[in-house]
């Protein structure tokens, strides 16, 4: 069962790079065209090429690519080494992090910019489901207290 959860934390760890390496693209420039804007209330231009999609210069797009990497790396070698527990409190602890800052970008959208981005929506959902398999796979791997 462990190695279920963990492979789901694998795999949309993957989904998470591949959605924060494309806002990555198009807040480098380096796609062209509308980024996925529908309406005034879902426009991703506004959100990823606004004023809060860096911090100290660093695009937040950036971030999440680098955070859904350590997730995936922290869920492989857990699954490689599954008597090792370390690995498991990483991801639980990534995860959280992660998930945090996404409550917090989240805020961004809603009570500054009020527009939201469906690419940082779908992030910030498969944040919470990693967020939510990493806290059953670090409680289910818990070594009983007597």
């Amino acid at each position: 069962m462990k190695s279920k959860r963990l492979t789901w934390i694998i795999v949309l760890s993957l989904i998470g790079f591949a959605i924060s390496l494309y806002a990555l693209f198009h807040n480098a420039g380096f796609a062209s065209g509308k980024f996925c804007s529908l309406s005034g209330t879902f426009d991703c231009d506004v959100v990823n090429k606004g004023p809060y999609s860096q911090i100290a210069g660093i695009p937040v797009a950036l971030i999440g690519v680098i955070g859904y990497v350590f997730l995936a790396l922290g869920a492989f070698l857990s699954l490689r080494n599954q008597s090792d527990r370390s690995m498991d409190k990483f991801v639980l602890l990534a995860s959280i992090g992660g998930l945090l800052f996404s409550f917090y970008l989240t805020g961004i959208e809603f009570a500054v910019l009020q527009v939201w981005c469906l690419l940082c929506v779908s992030s910030q959902s498969i944040i919470l489901a990693i967020f939510i398999l990493s806290i059953w796979n670090y409680r289910s791997t818990a070594p009983l207290v007597k």
